[in-house]
């Protein structure tokens, strides 16, 4: 094993966290919102004939929450709605050493919530961690 001064010199590679973003096709959800270091995927889904937001956040964010959850704002044209996650313990994964990592969270889900997510249009998504707050634009598909 030889050491090299030259490799200790040469700048580090940057990693190009948009480029590998939208690499990323996940099947298992929709696309719903993005901005520049995230995207989110989510379904409606129900279990046991309730509904649920299931939810998968692809981004530079590593979230390790115990305890506390975390909360999904909707914001609509005249009003918001805020859901609280599921599980209180959210935990990221992430993908194959590119610093992006996939966290899921799903959501408790009313009916008129539902629905309301489904026929309004929305405006902005917002997540709410313990100390970290994202801001995600919707992804209008004609």
């Amino acid at each position: 094993m030889a050491f090299s001064f030259s490799k200790l010199f040469q700048p580090k590679q940057t990693v190009n966290y948009t480029e590998i973003l939208n690499q990323i096709d996940y099947k298992e959800g929709t696309k719903f919102a993005e901005n520049e270091t995230t995207k989110i995927y989510i379904d409606i889904e129900e279990l046991g004939g309730f509904p649920y937001l299931k939810t998968v956040v692809f981004g530079i964010h590593e979230i390790n929450i115990k305890r506390t959850g975390c909360t999904i704002t909707f914001v609509f044209e005249n009003e918001e709605l805020t859901l609280s996650s599921d599980n209180t313990t959210i935990e990221s994964n992430q993908i194959q050493k590119s610093g992006i990592y996939a966290t899921l969270i799903d959501f408790e889900l009313n009916e008129d919530e539902a629905k309301k997510i489904q026929n309004q249009k929305v405006i902005e998504v917002k997540y709410q961690f313990k100390k970290e707050s994202i801001s995600l634009q919707p992804i209008h598909i004609q």
